[in-house]
């Protein structure tokens, strides 16, 4: 028979009160740090304190842990009788176990890669790669060129900066900057980078159906809403199922490569690991011997 101390929501915001500083606590386990016990299952004012988060009120506070403590004696009676109804445990044990033990290797692994593993990929590594796998990298939307402007439709010049806008021109260009200093709400030049062009379509409350047709007939965009006019230039576009431009695909490679490399590293620490234990006899096959 389990006995449950169970504790009212006054008896939380006490505990709460009486935890103080949340940096300290009892030894956890210790007879004072007891907080619920459900059979032989112990819940401290140490993990409680733990698993409270930060900055909520006193009475918040005692909410979450008088919640906390109802759910964590709940699961407890009911892997309980689990444990005790489910036939085969031995099976459940060993999966634990193994689950324990990738968790351990996981960690260690990643401890290892963060303090020995260069995250840096050397750029000609990442050229030879793009170029020895043509036709690996798709694009899956439309890029884009070009420069993009946004200013409340009632600014000044609206005629002229519809002209500038479209030239693509130095000159034109410088005018747009100056204009933009002062009058827009967004503008981005990018006749010298690719960028997704749905990135720039989430800031024009403009409907395309077919974001390939309209890319393949259009070079500009002007749009006015009861606030602002959108002005768009495109320079040069490629749309979907075009082959990347390499500084497009260049974050992607360095993926795969830091992967390969990570793969590469892990192998080869497995493989030391176990050379060097073969060789010292950690290593052995007892099953084996009679077969000499």
């Amino acid at each position: 028979m389990y006995r449950l101390f169970s504790l009212s929501m006054a008896g939380l915001l006490a505990i709460h009160f009486f935890m103080g500083c949340r940096g300290k606590n009892t030894g956890s386990g210790s007879e004072n740090d007891v907080l619920v016990k459900v059979g032989d299952h112990i819940l401290t004012r140490a993990e409680l304190n733990e698993a409270l988060p930060r900055g909520l009120s006193v009475v918040d506070s005692a909410t979450f842990a008088d919640n906390f403590v109802k759910q964590w004696a709940e699961d407890i009676l009911l892997y309980d009788v689990a444990a005790e109804n489910l036939p085969d445990m031995v099976r459940i044990e060993r999966m634990i176990e193994q689950y324990r033990r990738d968790l351990v290797i996981f960690e260690y692994q990643k401890q290892l890669m963060n303090e020995k593993l260069s995250r840096k990929i050397p750029e000609s590594e990442i050229k030879a790669y793009y170029e020895a796998n043509p036709g690996r990298f798709k694009l899956k939307s439309g890029i884009i060129k070009g420069l993009f402007l946004k200013v409340p439709y009632n600014s000044p010049r609206i005629n002229q900066l519809k002209k500038w806008y479209k030239s693509g021109k130095s000159e034109a260009v410088e005018n747009i900057e100056k204009y933009g200093l002062q009058n827009a709400v967004i503008y981005e030049y990018f006749y010298d980078r690719w960028i997704p062009f749905k990135e720039v379509m989430n800031n024009i409350p403009y409907e395309i159906s077919d974001e390939t047709a309209f890319l393949r007939t259009h070079h500009n965009i002007e749009y006015q809403d009861s606030s602002y006019l959108y002005l768009l230039n495109i320079s040069d576009v490629l749309t979907e199922g075009s082959e990347m431009p390499f500084d497009f695909a260049r974050k992607q490679i360095e993926e795969i490569l830091l992967n390969h490399r990570k793969n590469e590293f892990i192998r080869n620490t497995q493989r030391e690991l176990y050379d060097e234990a073969f060789k010292k006899g950690e290593i052995e096959f007892p099953g084996l011997q009679g077969e000499k």
